[in-house]
């Protein structure tokens, strides 16, 4: 079935509740006192988005940053032929759209919101004095677009030089916290999604994960959580 891609319909609300307002409990704003907060708090607009409606697309003017109060949004792209290949998902507390942040540009992915979804969107010009007058946050937001930048070269590194079972094994290792105990990661997205991370099937990604059961290397103990068993 294909795709939709006309304009979003989402509306924007009224924040009336300070507990549901993203500047009060996302991270990336966390460094700011309550009277900073107070301050940008006019700056942010709200919208929501329902579950499969794109939030933005390649070639529209990059004006924004989003940062997702509630819910889970997936940013892709597609190849010439079609073919998709996921970036990330972002979940609740993180942002998107920062590319764009300090030049005048279009966005170059697709972002669609995997299920219903609340916005806090941020002009990137109000954003941009933010980060001036609120150095920390600036630090924040800058530590986490460098591991993001980390990851995409590990995924682009993936997926031109190794088979889908030594991806699928690298992806695994590299969500185990080395805190815990146990080797036992949680994956964060459907199985088809992490398919498209790493560039294969979901036929082939469902196929890797049995073999790698079968030989003993993980154990899914569950519906998307994972132990590693026999990881060198």
């Amino acid at each position: 079935m294909k795709k939709d891609y006309s304009k979003s319909h989402h509306h924007t609300y009224r924040c009336e509740n300070t507990k549901q307002c993203c500047i009060y409990t996302i991270p990336l704003f966390q460094s700011l006192t309550a009277e900073q907060k107070e301050q940008i708090h006019p700056l942010i607009q709200h919208k929501h988005y329902s579950k499969g409606e794109i939030i933005y697309r390649p070639g529209e003017s990059a004006d924004s940053l989003y940062v997702l109060s509630s819910g889970k949004i997936r940013v892709y792209r597609l190849s010439e032929s079609g073919k998709e290949q996921l970036i990330r998902i972002v979940s609740e507390g993180e942002f998107t759209g920062e590319l764009a942040l300090f030049k005048k540009g279009f966005y170059e992915a697709f972002t669609e919101a995997l299920t219903d979804c609340n916005i806090c969107a941020i002009k990137h010009a109000d954003f941009r004095q933010l980060l001036m007058q609120y150095p920390a946050t600036a630090v924040d937001m800058l530590a986490t677009i460098a591991e993001r930048l980390g990851s995409s070269e590990q995924q682009t590194a993936w997926a031109t030089t190794e088979t889908v079972k030594d991806r699928l094994l690298h992806f695994l290792i590299s969500l185990v916290d080395s805190e815990e105990r146990e080797p036992i990661v949680e994956l964060k997205m459907a199985k088809k999604d992490l398919a498209s991370y790493l560039g294969t099937t979901s036929e082939s990604l469902s196929r890797e994960l049995a073999h790698l059961e079968k030989e003993k290397i993980i154990e899914e103990i569950a519906y998307g959580k994972i132990k590693l068993l026999n990881v060198n």
